[in-house]
């Protein structure tokens, strides 16, 4: 059976489990838990559906990896260096629009990429704390300023006139709670918001926190529900109704495995955050922090909630293939349905009807790596009227 547990049920099989000293032995108790729970064995092996792309086609260099399709066809991709948004057709033929400054049409700091209506555009402007829409031939519609400071998406198409994401909010207590909120594209107000739990009071993580954190980045479709990650993407904690107290379903991913960094990673990370202001953490600090199971996510039109797992974020290291998680997300919560294998270090995608996009990075050889955008056709392995995970071969 799916790998779900009613929350009570989980509540009682975690926070009844004795306290054990080994983070090892603490992932095998709670795995052997959940898997009794569920009546299924405690170490299944997935097999992942190996795809090839139908069409690729260079993307610009960026600091910035996100990637929104459009129903026509083009991947849009931010180009940084430059303070262009570039819309890539399966061709290898492209509309760029965009410059930099503060006026109109014209970007200080863009960051996120959304879908709107009639095959607009609109790219937020982290910066001027701006969303301005676009035309499908890149020319300027309007914009709309005053949005939440920090304002992070988290939707990829605009629903009903609103988008979805989060901010940390600054109340009259002084303190800075990190909230979900859906914001009017037309005036930047915002329509509704929350905080929602700390992960911890939910799951216990059979990897420890790093940092105790709320419930952050909740995924959704528009319909009025959100799906979480916690523990490091160990778990999905699913709202059916985002104003309710308790959430509906938890449900452990059944591909999840506990990493921690390699020696490349520490170096990595060394070198990254060798410049921070605050100062590098020691060795011994990153070798203790979990990696992260999941990266690039999006729910898509069908609602289908997909995931880059075995996640490697700022590791040097491009391996030569990714690989995606795909859960239904079904009236009881999430049910997970298969794993695909892809070319190259998938940095960012969305899926739309039976076309996935992804944004690679590609190991060529050189100094800088090569990014690509890659389309593939899903409508074979990823129908969601299709009962349950389909296998692929080795």
């Amino acid at each position: 059976m799916a790998d779900r547990i009613g929350l009570q049920t989980l509540h009682g099989l975690l926070r009844g489990a004795s306290v054990v000293s080994s983070r090892r032995r603490q992932a095998a108790l709670v795995t052997t838990l959940l898997a009794a729970a569920c009546g299924g064995p405690a170490d299944v092996a997935f097999q992942p559906i190996k795809l090839d792309p139908l069409a690729s086609a260079p993307s610009p260099l960026s600091t910035t990896n996100e990637l929104t399709f459009l129903a026509g066809g083009a991947a849009c991709v931010i180009d940084s260096y430059r303070h262009r948004v570039s819309c890539i057709d399966p061709g290898g033929e492209s509309v760029e629009f965009g410059a930099e400054g503060e006026g109109p049409g014209e970007f200080a700091f863009p960051t996120h990429l959304l879908r709107g209506a009639s095959g607009t555009i609109g790219v937020l402007d982290s910066r001027l704390n701006r969303l301005s829409m676009f035309s499908p031939s890149g020319e300027f519609l309007a914009s709309t300023g005053g949005l939440p400071r920090g304002f992070f998406l988290h939707s990829r198409q605009v629903m009903d006139g609103t988008v979805s994401g989060s901010y940390r909010k600054f109340d009259s207590n002084g303190d800075r709670p990190m909230v979900q909120a859906e914001i009017d594209v037309a005036t930047g107000r915002v329509e509704w918001e929350r905080a929602f739990p700390h992960e911890a009071d939910l799951v216990n993580c059979s990897t420890p926190l790093w940092r105790i954190t709320r419930l952050l980045f909740g995924y959704g479709d528009g319909s009025g529900d959100l799906l979480f990650l916690a523990c490091h993407g160990e778990f999905l904690i699913w709202y059916a109704d985002r104003n309710s107290e308790e959430p509906a379903a938890i449900v452990r991913s059944p591909t999840y495995v506990e990493r921690y960094p390699t020696e490349e990673d520490v170096a990595s990370t060394r070198r990254a955050l060798r410049s921070a202001r605050w100062g590098p953490p020691g060795e011994e600090e990153i070798r203790a922090r979990p990696k992260r199971w999941y990266g690039p996510s999006v729910v898509d039109d069908r609602r289908r909630y997909w995931a880059v797992s075995h996640w490697n974020a700022g590791s040097d290291v491009i391996p030569p293939l990714s690989h995606i998680d795909m859960f239904r997300l079904a009236d009881d919560g999430p049910e997970y349905a298969l794993t695909l294998q892809v070319a190259d270090k998938v940095v960012g995608m969305d899926v739309l009807g039976d076309t996935l996009a992804i944004l690679v990075v590609r190991d060529v050889g050189g100094v800088v790596a090569e990014r690509r955008v890659d389309w593939y056709d899903i409508s074979g392995v990823a129908d969601p009227a299709v009962g349950g995970p389909t296998r692929g071969s080795p």
